[in-house]
């Protein structure tokens, strides 16, 4: 991690900003600038100073764990009002915070400890730097897609029918584990039969079938990043309408992962694999977007979608899942992760995604 640099890339936000100074009180963004791992933890950065605020209880944690560029002081009244000492003290006229992170009468606290500083609201600062991953972040991020990768391929050889979703969930998080993983970086779904139907089907108590689409998405965190991935299977060999739509899903999902690069709108991303979807019949079927980012968190930016704004660049790590739910029958979604590189992506899933349905 180099946190000298991340700082850097924060101080130069500052003159946009038109900002003193920027609080930055969300744990994940304050875990990526002071590798802080803690449950309170507050980073102030200025032109020239940067400090790390926390409690007693995470003294001798925020000593071993936050760099050398942050001093390290601790509230004994609470991170924000400890911030308006070091603002005041630091001559801090207008201190931008995170509004997506702070509620309306948070504020109203804060605009009272911090005055006559004033609070300037600020929208995905960090954020914006976590969009592009750097080399250390990337190869974390791989160890945690090569869990998932594992797993998958595991439980290809015991699925079943019989099992229950939830059990099968349940083992999934237990090879994610013994992998080397702290936990699932979501609910995980494992959708069968008309379940599949649901986009975001999490496990529940019913029981696979002879027959069954089984749509088995799943990530693991690593290091405190996340991994995606999504493949759909049959549990036996699979009908023609079975096939025909996981092979409409998976000639969208292969030719989109071929288009993606950098300067490509996320809206046009998300367009290459609605076309071949709503050519075959299934426009009313496709009702998410394309993909996503992936970091610290299962969802950030960008947006692959209708909807979505801006171009993809290079360090950029998101998410290829188109998928067809035909209500009450079947769905399949087959999802990689990507990395944007110089002049294209490489796809950093490597579990098993060919072009018939794998019937176990």
């Amino acid at each position: 991690m180099n946190s000298s640099l991340r700082l850097d890339n924060l101080r130069a936000r500052l003159p946009r900003l038109k900002c003193d100074a920027v609080v930055v009180s969300d744990l994940t963004n304050v875990r990526y600038l002071a590798g802080f791992t803690g449950t309170s933890g507050m980073v102030i950065a200025t032109k020239t100073g940067a400090w790390f605020l926390t409690d007693f209880r995470y003294k001798s944690q925020a000593a071993q764990q936050v760099p050398n560029e942050f001093k390290i002081v601790i509230a004994e009244r609470g991170l924000w009002p400890e911030a308006a000492k070091l603002l005041k003290r630091a001559k801090v006229l207008r201190a931008g915070f995170e509004a997506e992170h702070t509620s309306v009468a948070a504020l109203e606290e804060i605009e009272k400890k911090i005055k006559p500083v004033v609070a300037v609201s600020t929208k995905r600062v960090v954020e914006d730097l976590r969009l592009h991953k750097d080399a250390a972040e990337i190869e974390i991020i791989q160890r945690a897609v090569q869990v998932i990768d594992e797993v998958f391929t595991y439980i290809c050889r015991v699925l079943k029918p019989g099992q229950v979703e939830l059990e099968v969930a349940d083992e999934l998080h237990h090879q994610m584990k013994s992998r080397g993983a702290s936990g699932p970086s979501f609910g995980t779904i494992v959708a069968s039969g008309v379940r599949g139907a649901l986009p975001h089907g999490v496990a529940s108590h019913k029981k696979l079938e002879a027959g069954d689409m089984v749509t088995i998405d799943m990530g693991a965190i690593v290091d405190g990043y996340c991994s995606d991935c999504t493949r759909t299977v049959c549990l036996g060999t699979p009908t023609r309408a079975q096939q025909k739509i996981y092979e409409t899903v998976w000639r969208a999902q292969t030719e989109a992962c071929k288009q993606l690069r950098p300067g490509l709108g996320v809206k046009e991303a998300d367009q290459i694999a609605r076309k071949i979807i709503e050519d075959a019949g299934y426009k009313k079927e496709f009702g998410h977007g394309l993909g996503h980012g992936v970091g610290m968190e299962i969802h950030e930016q960008p947006r692959l979608s209708k909807l979505g704004k801006g171009k993809l660049a290079p360090g950029m790590i998101v998410t290829c899942e188109p998928g067809i739910y035909i209500e009450n029958q079947m769905g399949v979604r087959i999802e990689d992760m990507l990395l944007i590189t110089e002049n294209g992506a490489r796809i950093l899933t490597k579990a098993a995604k060919p072009r018939k349905i794998i019937a176990l």
